[in-house]
């Protein structure tokens, strides 16, 4: 389960996950299953040309058998404007017939229109005064139906309320992957006595079972390193979430250079988010990105199996640095991090 929420983090998955599933209900469901296309009542002024001769062929040797003058004329002006044309293109060989007499014949019962080669050398009629009616060919008879429509409302507001209750269950807790779905983070203003204090010398909370555990590793590389964890009580209510990401690099190119990772604490029942930067030794002696860190929360200079406590309106959290490890570099010595893993409990105050 963490996995795929570790993989539905990156901003490229959700889309194309979306996309996917997108192309399956369109395609494969709606339209190949539930509200297929279906071509219906064609007529046969809508054929290729080598069809409509065979057709053609065909009418000619029905007339000859059955000698029915009203299916005959039918069937000829169910090839449209198209039947002079086609009529002049046949031979008796592509019929099938021992001479052209039959195809002569043909001619001289339906209004047939001679045609001759222009300048181009293709065919065009020759203009008579009188235009020829061809009788409408029948409209085909409907075939909607009403039910696969119905089928797609019922889909779409099955759809449509699965989103709503999504983003109404969001609305009352933040997102852990998304920074721009949690709420504002209205840090307190900051006693400096307090950023000299050592973490570790801060109280610890009340040792009772903690309400929830986690360990977090932020590793160089993983440039979208941002987890975040639900805090639940025993019965299951949401209380609030906590959470580690990048809030600071240094230089330039990939992969980021991370100076300074920043831990939050979310409580359902308090007005702020509080936030604490863990600061590299470097970020923490350079005045300027000490200024920059300081407006995002308390500052702190991290320090390998150091512990800190984070209080809210009803909630503990105490995190400690397990395993912290400096990267190598052109940059300044201890300036960003190669690896740095915290164990962090929550209590209830």
């Amino acid at each position: 389960m963490e996995k795929i929420k570790e993989l539905l983090r990156k901003p490229i998955v959700l889309p194309v996950a979306a996309l996917i599933i997108g192309i399956i209900l369109g395609l494969v469901v709606l339209g190949w299953g539930i509200w297929p296309l279906e071509w219906v009542d064609a007529s046969p002024a809508d054929l290729q040309v080598d069809f409509q001769r065979d057709y053609l062929c065909m009418t000619i040797d029905s007339y000859i058998k059955n000698q029915d003058l009203g299916l005959v004329q039918l069937r000829w002006n169910s090839l449209g404007e198209n039947a002079s044309a086609v009529l002049d293109s046949l031979t008796p060989a592509a019929c099938g017939f021992g001479s052209s007499k039959e195809i002569e014949a043909f001619k001289g019962i339906v209004n047939y229109q001679p045609q001759a080669l222009n300048g181009n050398g293709t065919s065009e009629l020759f203009t008579q005064e009188e235009p020829v009616v061809i009788s409408p060919a029948p409209e085909p008879e409907s075939t909607f139906s009403i039910l696969p429509l119905l089928i797609l409302v019922v889909l779409t507001l099955a759809v449509g309320g699965v989103f709503i209750f999504l983003v109404k269950r969001r609305g009352s807790k933040p997102a852990g992957g998304n920074r721009t779905s949690r709420p504002a983070r209205a840090t307190a203003p900051i006693n400096k006595s307090q950023v000299s204090m050592a973490p570790s010398m801060q109280a610890a909370p009340k040792k009772e079972p903690a309400l929830a555990q986690f360990m977090t590793t932020y590793r160089q590389g993983d440039d979208l390193y941002d987890d975040s964890f639900s805090i639940d009580s025993v019965n299951g209510e949401f209380l609030g979430e906590c959470g580690v990401g990048i809030a600071e690099t240094i230089g330039v190119g990939e992969p980021k250079k991370v100076t300074a990772l920043e831990v939050w604490l979310f409580d359902k029942n308090d007005i702020q988010t509080v936030t604490k930067i863990l600061m590299s030794e470097h970020a923490s002696k350079d005045a300027a990105i000490r200024q920059r860190l300081t407006s995002k929360g308390e500052p702190v200079q991290v320090e390998p199996g150091m512990t800190f406590l984070m209080e809210t309106a009803t909630l503990q959290l105490e995190a400690k640095v397990i395993d912290m490890v400096y990267a190598r570099g052109p940059l300044p010595e201890n300036s960003y991090f190669s690896r740095l893993t915290m164990e962090i409990s929550v209590w209830a105050k």
